[in-house]
């Protein structure tokens, strides 16, 4: 197995609000243990259904880790996840993640300091999905990541 990253900036992509949106999936996970729901992988082809994934947070602000899951599918093509671009005919790489673990942004997402702080390194500011994380790495966030958070 595998680990990557995702990378998520609410500047370049809101969660469909219509559908429910961020608390929805939140929700769903809640209720049946999982939730399965696209992403897109950037340029990478490399990600194998069964591959842990971790999805970050990135932008202005509460920057961290806010989900994890495993690659439900190995990677495929679709219409582009901006509109535009798919109207145009624009295809983009993706993979159905399988999400175990999601928090909200209000709540205690694993911060950019902590990830830091743990692999220095190790270049969680990607400005593209889907980058490798090291094993090394990987044991030490999910440790960190299972540890459970108090909720208010």
């Amino acid at each position: 197995m595998k680990y990557w990253l995702l990378a998520w900036n609410p500047k370049r992509h809101k969660w469909n609000d219509l559908n429910g949106g961020f608390a929805d999936l939140k929700n769903r996970i809640k209720q049946v243990g999982k939730i399965y729901e696209p992403w897109s992988t950037g340029v990478t082809t490399s990600i194998k259904e069964g591959d842990r994934v971790f999805l970050i947070r990135l932008g202005d602000e509460k920057k961290g880790i806010i989900a994890s899951g495993y690659a439900a599918t190995d990677v495929f093509t679709n219409p582009h996840w901006e509109l535009e671009r798919a109207i145009k005919g624009e295809r983009s790489r993706h993979i159905y993640v399988k999400y175990d673990k999601m928090v909200f942004i209000e709540d205690s997402p694993l911060p950019m300091t902590v990830l830091k702080a743990i692999a220095p390194n190790y270049h969680w500011s990607t400005q593209s999905s889907s980058i490798s994380i090291p094993e090394d790495v990987a044991v030490k966030l999910e440790a960190l990541w299972n540890i459970p958070v108090a909720s208010n």
